[in-house]
């Protein structure tokens, strides 16, 4: 008859570390293999108490599972996993499965475990890189009625806590603007019917600024091919969004505004070719006039294109000196122009570095546009938190569609375009300054504030040149400055 094999021989076989400890967690046996996994030889731990050995963050949850297993026979459904302590004294980690005696004949419990040291790193690595994404992660079960993951994210752009999303998995779909809502609602129900979606839409958290998320969809399938959960991505596209509708705003300056300006000079020049001399000087300085606000015009197109090119940063920048280098360099055009200014000396935006483009594009536009001896007053206040440059000026009011459209508060299209390109410039500065540009009239004019960061009590690493740089930059383009 053929003996039966040894099976303590059969154990050390294994690539798995088995061992028995007793109900005070001491260690009776361990096969070969704990030398593979701790490197100790089995006879140094046999006695020894096996939670010696387990990382003190974990002891105290480990300790728990096996007291259980002790009291009542309970183990853990899943295997679990823990630190534990090598010969070298470095930790790996461990994954365990816990028989208790009545399952094993065995006396005493028997855990088996191994190394997944490399695999746990591997997915804390992935955690990590989850939990620190912009954009928010999710997956969903095939009806949207459970939610199955979804990273820390969704608190900063949906405003919900996971919790809350938990609760309530379609409680996303009150943020969605009410206008996109019946579309994403529609890609919902694409996606569970085992569709891949792309979509972008708008939501509008309690902050009240509306922003632009881009989410792909995937579908995931099980072994029949029958859609068993539903996942992807939102990611926040509005500064896409703003920088395409910068560009649509160009788009609509140069192949209107400019044509129609030069519609105006090839017009008024056939008018010259075809009248007496009489009536020459008039129309003459008519194309002059036309033509030098055309070319005014594209140089200041041409200082936008500049500006949406560039990738400066924010920098504290006094705003004492660009407000009196903006009115000395007005003056030499215009000695009557009168200037009432208010400028806290500690004034100090954070800002790019243009912000003096800003601020002389604002005093420039008070004094060009007034109908009578202008009187521009110009106010700027700190107060920690935001520096306010106020220029008030006694021009005819800025038209509504211009103010309303630098304001978001129109869409500009084919059919509905301004003028402006200055103000324009103002805007994009003030808005790559992380701040805003508002308009407000008043009985003898109008008042345009533009509003940035306040960096008072910062230093200043290296002093800022805003005010001439885009002239400087123009100068360097045309052949007339120095690099």
């Amino acid at each position: 008859m053929t003996e039966a094999p040894d099976a303590a021989a059969l154990l050390d076989l294994t690539n798995e570390a088995v061992v028995v400890v007793d109900d005070r967690g001491s260690f009776r046996y361990l096969n070969a293999a704990i030398e593979g996994v701790l490197g100790f030889e089995p006879s140094e731990l046999v006695g020894r108490d096996a939670f010696a050995l387990v990382h003190p963050d974990d002891g105290p949850r480990i300790r728990a599972i096996f007291e259980r297993a002790v009291a009542d026979g309970s183990v853990p459904n899943e295997p679990f996993e823990y630190r534990c302590r090598t010969a070298d004294g470095d930790w790996i980690w461990v994954r365990s499965e816990l028989f208790p005696p009545e399952e094993t004949g065995v006396e005493g419990n028997v855990l088996r475990a191994r190394d997944v040291t490399e695999e746990v790193e591997s997915r804390r690595r992935l955690e990590t890189i989850v939990s620190k994404s912009p954009d928010v992660l999710w997956m969903f079960d095939a009806d949207w009625s459970e939610l199955l993951f979804v990273n820390e994210s969704v608190e900063e752009v949906f405003e919900l806590t996971v919790g809350e999303l938990r609760a309530d998995p379609r409680r996303f779909l009150e943020v969605v603007h009410a206008d996109d809502r019946p579309r994403v609602e529609r890609a919902m129900a694409r996606l569970s019917a085992g569709e891949t979606t792309r979509i972008d839409y708008r939501i509008e958290p309690s902050d009240g600024e509306m922003r632009w998320l881009r989410v792909p969809g995937e579908p995931v399938f099980d072994d029949d091919e029958e859609v068993i959960a539903v996942s992807g991505f939102a990611r926040d596209v509005t500064d896409e969004y703003r920088r395409n509708r910068q560009l649509t705003v160009m788009d609509n300056l140069l192949r209107h505004t400019i044509r129609n300006d030069m519609n105006v000079v090839s017009g008024i020049a056939e008018r010259i070719a075809d009248r007496t001399s009489d009536e020459l000087a008039a129309d003459a300085e008519t194309v002059r006039r036309v033509a030098g606000d055309l070319l005014e015009t594209a140089e200041k197109q041409r200082d936008v294109i500049d500006l949406l090119g560039e990738d400066g940063s924010p920098r504290p920048t006094p705003v004492e000196p660009i407000v009196s280098e903006a009115i000395g360099r007005v003056r030499t055009r215009d000695p009557n122009a009168e200037f009432d200014v208010s400028c806290a000396s500690e004034a100090t935006a954070l800002a790019i570095p243009e912000l003096g483009h800003a601020i002389g594009e604002l005093v420039e536009n008070a004094v060009e546009h007034a109908e009578s001896p202008p009187t521009v007053h110009i106010e700027v206040t700190d107060d920690e938190d935001h520096v306010e440059i106020a220029v008030r000026d006694t021009c005819p009011p800025i038209p509504v569609e211009q103010r309303r459209v630098i304001t978001d508060e129109w869409e500009m299209d084919r059919l509905r375009h301004t003028v402006g390109m200055g103000l324009w410039l103002v805007y994009w500065i003030a808005e790559r300054s992380g701040g805003e540009l508002a308009f407000d009239t008043h009985r003898n004019g109008n008042v345009v504030t533009l509003t940035v960061p306040s960096a008072r009590g910062e230093a200043t690493s290296e002093p800022a040149d805003p005010v001439n740089r885009l002239r400087i930059e123009r100068g360097r383009r045309d052949g007339i400055a120095p690099e």
